[in-house]
């Protein structure tokens, strides 16, 4: 297809519905993230779960741990694969915890 051909059909199309399709797609797929978060302390242990909402500077998951606390620092590490050689870890900190009706942990996460 000539470029000139191209342009005249993406005009004809609501970009901006893909765009926003595009967008919603890939958030979904985010929000699907495998992630460890490993507190400084040691005396609590990793843990490996599913994030069920991500933002630019933080992410939410729930667990059945509930040793973690507002203010806690962690290590995340984001797309967790147990087998996989090295993660990647960045420094982030605890901003919310909610106990959820099925009695598991709601946890907000800040990156730093």
């Amino acid at each position: 297809m000539r470029k000139g051909h191209q342009h005249a059909i993406l005009q004809g199309m609501n970009t901006e519905n893909i765009s926003r399709q595009d967008h919603q797609i890939a958030s979904q797929i985010q929000l699907l993230q495998t992630v460890r978060v490993r507190p400084f302390d040691t005396r609590y242990s990793a843990d490996v779960c599913n994030t069920a909402d991500i933002s630019d500077n933080g992410l939410y998951f729930e667990t059945s741990l509930g040793h973690y606390y507002e203010g806690m620092n962690v290590c995340l590490a984001r797309d967790f694969k147990p087998a996989g050689a090295t993660h990647h870890e960045e420094t982030a900190k605890i901003v919310r915890t909610e106990r959820l009706s099925d009695g598991k942990w709601g946890v907000a996460i800040r990156i730093l």
